[in-house]
């Protein structure tokens, strides 16, 4: 064992400098945007920009700006040197892009770099070259001193073998990639600077890369800079708000523009930056507008009141932060939204014209040619796609249920056509709840909402149900965008565990019938499986909590429901393991109840789970339209919900929350439903009148409610095809092969 202990010693300043390049100086764009926001700075009205081998040989940047005194030549690639700050205090009202006095220190710790400048008060140019932050002189045994020479107005600064003494990094560059990047930092610039000409060339080349001209018109710049197809969709973008102290501006591409990446240029304070959060709440507002793998074109600047913004957070200053993040970002989404939707009304089409000459084929030929083509398909291949088609339910239910399911089904389809004729743009619902409904729907509302709770007619005493319309879902205006980390690492972690097959036999699959209380029969092309829509409805709910994050719509009780008289019904129910250990049923669910209502603010904002402050429950999240869970279950979803979830941990908190919501919503039906369903089937028609309704309404609610709905929404992870989840009972060209034996 080696007890020697290293000395700590102090580095050497060319080592400290040359960390510091490195990190500032990242790669040759990074330079680029450094001497970019100098030669603006300098009141620059033309900047011209020249590059070899991506930037690596050579970066060379001129500008007509007022240029560098002689007297500052000495000490203007010293580390900390600026004309732009003189105490810390001045950060906080600092409006030039820089301020630190590292750029040309950095890069002249990492390439080889030459200055020529003259001022308006100068008769000529002087130039002068660096290494290490220090006058060098330009070959061994001359002077180190600037040297006057011949020049206009301006500054011209060029750095030569960039990352010379970093071969590591260096071998670690594409040129082409980095000419691709610095082509990129020019370009916004350029746009967001567009009454200053940019020019961007590769050293030999006469035709520039870049070139614009001093205008004022943005869209002349953004057609010139990223191509007409994306000038001519595009729509102004105005925001203020005087509340948060900011104002901003922005071009953005309507609906007809659909680009194949998405293009965002955010610039805060004049100052090119990321920012995902940003880009985050764009992407939501185009996700209902533009086709999916479509992504559109945003050009965004903010102004904020530089007290409220922080730049000095990032080594390249590619990040700041600033107050009201969140407000601010949520202000410019809806201003987005209500920009791009009200231009948004009627779209443009583009076809092809048919050409004159053309005939089509004789319709006998064609079909001549596609039967000496086409395979022969035998009877085994032959799968059923008419949904029309008689069902596995059809011989195991009476005459009378069967008239009520088509009647439901009717009125169903009815439900979805009137919603498609009254608005074209909507979404298309399963089953459409509007806030007025008629006083039939009403009570039949009512009385589902009855018959699930008639399960325990023990605990039917204590929840008041009064024979009055149903409660209204209360709708959320817009969707808010979510920020949370720990929420979107948990959407990352169900996208991650995808599997393909799966949802390909998903997407494919056709409903069969109810094969029990937990299974149901589905045909995938010419196979059969089980599928545990117990497991399935679980699964799909869990993930509609992480992706409905914050944006539930609520479901208010007529009359609340008291928590501790709840949670007291728990702890009396076997499924609650409660022994005496545990303490005093009434202190157990004293302290529950005080739990839950200290959270009540959370639970309402995320969840949707309305508390009040007296311990009563008042409101439940929908999670899917025309679906609310069995209330026989509400008491240990309340009881777990308190001692099962993870208050410490946040990421912990959430995802054991949306299990025990999806626990709650998912379809288990009460124990004797077994029994029930057996009976069911054996009833006669005259005798249906004394099976319990809500059977047949759960039958009804899975199939065109929760199946339509994992077929389309669940993304299903492998261990569903192992764990008897998704189960293969038979396949229709094997069965062939038995009845051939036969």
């Amino acid at each position: 064992m080696n007890d020697v202990v290293n000395k700590i010693c102090k580095l050497d300043d060319v080592v400290i400098n040359r960390i510091a390049a490195g990190e500032v100086v990242q790669r040759p764009c990074n330079a680029i945007k450094e001497l970019i926001e100098n030669s603006i700075d300098a009141g620059s009205d033309s900047i011209s920009v020249t590059v070899d081998d991506g930037g690596l040989k050579l970066i060379q940047i001129a500008d007509t700006g007022h240029g560098i005194r002689k007297q500052d030549l000495d000490i203007v690639c010293e580390r900390f040197t600026t004309s732009k700050l003189r105490k810390f205090a001045d950060l906080q009202n600092i409006s030039t892009h820089g301020f630190r006095g590292e750029a040309l220190a950095s890069i002249s710790h990492v390439a080889h770099v030459s200055i020529m400048t003259k001022t308006a008060y100068e008769k000529c140019a002087w130039v002068a070259h660096y290494k290490d932050g220090k006058l060098h002189p330009k070959k061994p045994g001359m002077s180190a001193e600037p040297k006057a020479c011949a020049g206009n107005k301006g500054t011209t600064i060029t750095a030569e073998d960039l990352f010379y003494n970093m071969a590591t990094r260096k071998r670690a560059f594409n040129p082409r990639d980095e000419f691709t990047k610095v082509a990129n930092v020019v370009s916004c610039y350029a746009l967001h600077n567009s009454f200053i000409a940019f020019n961007l060339k590769k050293l030999g080349e006469n035709m520039p890369k870049i070139r614009t001209t001093a205008t004022t018109n943005k869209v002349d710049t953004i057609s010139n800079l990223f191509g007409p197809a994306i000038g001519k969709e595009i729509i102004e973008l105005n925001c203020d708000d005087k509340n948060y102290g900011f104002k901003s501006k922005g071009y953005l591409t309507n609906a007809n523009y659909n680009g194949k990446v998405f293009r965002f240029i955010l610039f805060i304070n004049n100052r090119l930056v990321e920012s995902s959060n940003a880009k985050k709440a764009f992407e939501s507002v185009y996700a209902s507008v533009l086709p999916k793998h479509t992504y559109p074109f945003v050009f965004l600047s903010i102004e904020i009141n530089p007290e409220n913004v922080d730049v000095n957070v990032h080594p390249t200053k590619n990040e700041v932060h600033f107050l009201h993040e969140d407000e601010i970002i949520a202000g410019i989404q809806a201003k987005a939204e209500q920009t791009l939707y009200a231009c948004s009304s009627s779209r443009n089409y583009y076809v092809q014209a048919r050409l004159p000459e053309t005939t089509a084929p004789k319709l006998e030929n064609r079909v001549v040619n596609e039967t000496k083509s086409a395979k022969p398909q035998y009877d085994y291949q032959l799968i059923r796609t008419d949904c029309n088609q008689s069902k596995l339910d059809i011989f195991l239910t009476t005459d009378k249920q069967r008239e009520e399911t088509a009647k439901k089904t009717d009125n169903l389809i009815s439900a979805v056509e009137a919603s498609k004729s009254k608005d074209s743009h909507s979404k298309p619902m399963i089953i459409e709840e509007t806030p007025t409904s008629s006083k039939k729907d009403q009570e039949h509302d009512l009385s589902t909402f009855k018959a699930n709770v008639a399960e325990n007619k023990e605990n039917m005493e204590i929840i008041n149900i009064a024979d009055e319309p149903a409660p209204k879902p209360m709708r959320k205006s817009h969707k808010r965008p979510i920020y949370l980390t720990s929420v979107l690492e948990l959407q990352e972690s169900i996208c991650e565990g995808k599997h393909e097959g799966a949802t390909e036999l998903l997407k494919e699959s056709q409903y069969v019938g109810v094969a029990s209380t937990r299974y149901i029969l589905v045909q995938v092309k010419t196979k059969l499986h089980l599928f545990d829509f117990v497991a399935l409805s679980r699964n799909l709910l869990y993930q509609k909590v992480l992706f409905d994050f914050q944006n539930f719509d609520v479901f208010d009780f007529t009359e609340p429901a008291p928590l501790h008289t709840v949670i007291r019904m728990a702890l009396d129910d076997k499924a609650s393991s409660w022994n005496p250990d545990h303490g005093s049923k009434d202190e157990l669910a004293s302290f529950a109840v005080e739990l839950l209502v200290s959270k009540r603010e959370m639970l309402e904002d995320y969840f949707s789970i309305k508390i009040t402050d007296d311990g009563n429950l008042i409101g439940l999240p929908i999670l899917i339209e025309k679906y609310f869970p069995m209330l026989h279950n509400m008491p240990i979803f309340l009881l777990r919900l308190a001692t099962e979830v993870n208050w410490d941990d946040e990421k912990e908190c959430f995802k054991s929350l949306a299990k025990e919501i999806s626990d709650f919503y998912s379809l288990k039906l009460p124990p004797g439903t077994d029994e029930q369903l057996s009976t069911n089937e054996q009833t006669q028609p005259e005798e249906a009148k004394n099976c319990d309704p809500n059977l047949t309404d759960w039958q009804f609610t899975l199939e065109h409610v929760l199946f339509p709905q994992i077929k389309s929404y669940l993304i299903p992870d492998k261990d569903m095809t192992n764990d008897g989840t998704i189960l293969q009972i038979a396949d229709l060209h094997d069965l062939y092969k038995v009845f051939e034996r036969c």
